[in-house]
């Protein structure tokens, strides 16, 4: 039987008295009448309690300001062994349904005692819980001590003989099925992703919790109005919700959040018919590597194309029709048109709207998923001349989210450079705002080395001088090839001389993690001056199309 009390967002109904056996419980649309046993839905296993530990004593507490979870107001994943480790009166955690609650100043006001509470301690007590608990509210009762999502970790040491891919559910409106190839599973995959959901009469918000900075990416597709599929990309993994809801949703999404430090996924759509839902419906998930070879395609439409400057443009697209992608920070998609009988595709990486001359409303809002892009046009490049003559509503193909950047890799470097030139500024601008936002390891110093040939060709610059002027742990330096009379900056192609300073310890010039994008002799040039100066290439990244 579906649980009713799976949402947080059910009218509470408190106890008329103070009497301890008396707990929280959902009011749904029509009234319900309260069980009035113990806690643990067994009238014989009620405990009397002492004074001052009743339920509104214990909601009282929780408004007090204490921390109850003990974690200082942070949502830290927990490991199934680290929580084992919390075992004990003194300390104790327990998970119910993938959250993980210290419990610890909850013993003395549990009306099934506490030793019927400890029964779960250190564990996953879901079950126990479902037994003796389900009527209970449990996520608003203990929604001071919430420490995090719990983690699952899924060893694949080996894949059985005569097996050579791991199984994938077909989805016909995701393009081909995604292959996947036993060479390319490492020995031990953390699958993380895990379900969870809340609703309002008027809409559901389906979370996915990955894990701290790893950075995920996110592809919606609704089916029919009760179906939605979401893919949740983690480097070359990727792992497929299949949802089917208990009653119809309207698309577009009302809201699309990934937090890639946080490893949250939220999707919030509106019903169709307003009304408390007893349960979101089902889901089913499987998991598959991706292979860089897969050709699966997406249709996306034009919202925009207009000039950027006097050799590039600006181009937004919106997935049709029922598509909505999000990609991880430093990844790229590419774009296919046919061209004379050939289909060409370039890469590009995607930028935030307000990075546009003009954006588009919808471009400035955080929880948007269209894709804008700054494209360089060449005078060679047949599909960036193909690009830029695209009129609004015409249709583009995507392929689905490519890269190899780890972000995690990051985490431990408080001191960082980016060295771009031209249009590798792209990648950079969504790691420089993901950066100067990060609240793990906060960054002292980030410096981003930007590489043109004459001002005209300097991409944002009027947003990057602003960040500067307003966040001082930020600096930009414009180096010009071609720069005239009246430039002012630095002046040359990169070279050992304007890299040096990168190696200079104790000084804001210092960087223990470098990154690199631009035309591919451009980053074989960076990488081998830095080779040259000594630098840890184990802290280095190139960003590739």
């Amino acid at each position: 039987m579906a649980d009713p009390n799976k949402s947080t967002t059910f009218n509470l109904q408190l106890p008329t008295s103070n009497t301890a056996g008396q707990m929280l419980a959902p009011a749904l649309s029509t009234p319900q009448k309260l069980n009035t046993g113990s806690a643990t839905g067994n009238p014989r296993n009620k405990c009397a309690l002492k004074p001052g530990h009743s339920l509104m004593d214990w909601i009282r507490l929780g408004n007090s300001g204490v921390d109850l979870a003990g974690t200082h107001g942070r949502v830290t994943p927990v490991s199934s062994k680290e929580l084992a480790r919390h075992n004990t009166r003194e300390d104790a955690w327990m998970a119910i349904r993938g959250k993980v609650y210290n419990v610890t100043r909850y013993m003395d006001f549990h009306p099934g005692g506490v030793d019927e509470l400890m029964r779960g301690v250190g564990r996953d007590a879901t079950k126990l819980f479902d037994e003796v608990h389900a009527w209970v509210n449990y996520q608003q009762l203990l929604i001071k001590c919430f420490i995090g999502p719990l983690r699952t970790v899924v060893k694949m040491d080996s894949i059985p003989e005569g097996k050579t891919s791991l199984p994938i559910v077909p989805t016909a409106n995701f393009g081909k099925p995604l292959p996947v190839s036993n060479s390319s599973v490492p020995a031990n995959i953390e699958v993380v992703p895990r379900f969870d959901w809340i609703q309002k009469r008027s809409d559901i918000t389906i979370y996915i919790y990955t894990r701290q900075f790893c950075n995920p990416g996110l592809f919606v597709c609704r089916k029919c109005a009760k179906v939605l599929q979401l893919q949740v990309l983690i480097e070359h993994v990727q792992h497929m919700f299949e949802l089917e809801l208990h009653e119809e949703v309207l698309w577009p999404a009302k809201s699309v959040r990934v937090g890639s430090e946080t490893g949250k996924i939220e999707v919030t759509l509106t019903k169709v018919e307003p009304a408390l839902w007893p349960s979101y419906g089902a889901h089913t998930l499987s998991r598959g590597v991706m292979s860089e070879a897969e050709d699966s395609q997406y249709e996306y439409e034009v919202l925009k194309c207009s000039d950027f400057n006097h050799d590039s443009f600006e181009l937004c697209l919106r997935g049709t029709p029922d598509v909505a992608m999000v990609l991880p920070i430093g990844y790229h998609v590419t774009i296919a048109a046919l061209i004379n009988g050939e289909l060409i595709r370039r890469s590009y990486t995607p930028v935030s709207g307000k990075f546009l001359h003009q954006p588009l409303t919808a471009d400035t809002d955080a929880n948007s998923t269209n894709l804008n892009f700054l494209i360089k046009s060449y005078n060679e490049g047949s599909l960036s001349k193909h690009l830029r003559q695209r009129q609004v509503g015409q249709v583009l193909l995507l392929s689905a989210p490519r890269g190899n950047f780890r972000l995690q890799r990051l985490v431990t470097h408080r001191q960082i450079a980016l060295i771009a030139a031209g249009s590798g500024l792209t990648p950079m601008l969504n790691l420089i705002e993901h950066l100067l936002k990060r609240n793990a390891n906060r960054i002292d110093y980030l410096r981003l080395l930007y590489f043109n040939k004459t001002p005209a060709d300097i991409w944002c610059r009027s947003e990057l001088e602003q960040l500067q002027t307003t966040d001082e742990r930020f600096q930009l330096v414009n180096v010009l090839s071609e720069a005239d009379a009246d430039w002012t900056g630095l002046r040359g192609r990169i070279s050992n001389e304007l890299l040096a300073p990168l190696m200079t310890k104790n000084t804001p010039e210092y960087a223990s993690f470098v990154a690199i994008c631009g035309p591919s002799g451009f980053s074989r040039a960076a990488e081998d001056i830095l080779k040259e100066l000594k630098f840890n290439l184990e802290n280095l990244h190139i960003f590739q199309g």
